[in-house]
């Protein structure tokens, strides 16, 4: 038997997630980093800036860290825009798949409450007559117009339970 861990819905709900979540470790990260820039005076006196180290022989280099310019205001509103638009698209998903368990947990419910009427509908059929035994401990026994009653109400209950099929 063939058995997936995550079914197919499931599978793309993670990948979703999976997704966004990179998606926004990426644009933390790229905020985030300070580039590294080195000044250096060369042998003629002139000064460099560069994001390579600077050539051997040179004298005196240092390292300066360069922060980046905040995020523009319009990139960032179409990334918190995009954010947004990931999450209600998660949480759609999520509620479809939910409600597409409800429904199958409710079809699978009527099917077994189906299921029972027509057992209950065959063994009247099957009977000549119809034992009860009530609560007060007294047996009856039914036959004949009373069976016939008993049969129909089991038709009947089929009917409806089963959708008249």
């Amino acid at each position: 038997m063939n058995r997936e861990l995550f079914p197919h819905s499931q599978k793309r709900l993670l990948l979703t997630g999976l997704g966004a979540g990179m998606l926004l470790l990426l644009i933390f990260f790229s905020f985030a980093h300070a580039d590294s820039v080195y000044r250096w005076v060369d042998a003629q006196g002139h000064v460099h800036y560069s994001q390579t180290p600077p050539p051997n022989g040179t004298t005196r280099a240092r390292v300066m860290d360069v922060e980046p310019p905040p995020p523009d205001p319009t990139s960032l509103r179409q990334q918190q825009k995009l954010v947004k638009t990931v999450d209600a698209a998660d949480a759609a998903q999520q509620k479809a798949a939910a409600q597409t368990r409800q429904e199958a947990q409710k079809k699978a419910r009527q099917q077994q409450a189906c299921a029972a009427a027509r057992k209950q509908l065959q063994g009247y059929m099957e009977a000549h007559r119809v034992i009860t035994h009530p609560k007060n401990g007294t047996i009856a026994y039914y036959t004949g117009d009373n069976l016939v009653k008993f049969r129909e109400q089991a038709r009947q209950q089929v009917n409806k339970v089963c959708g008249g099929a």
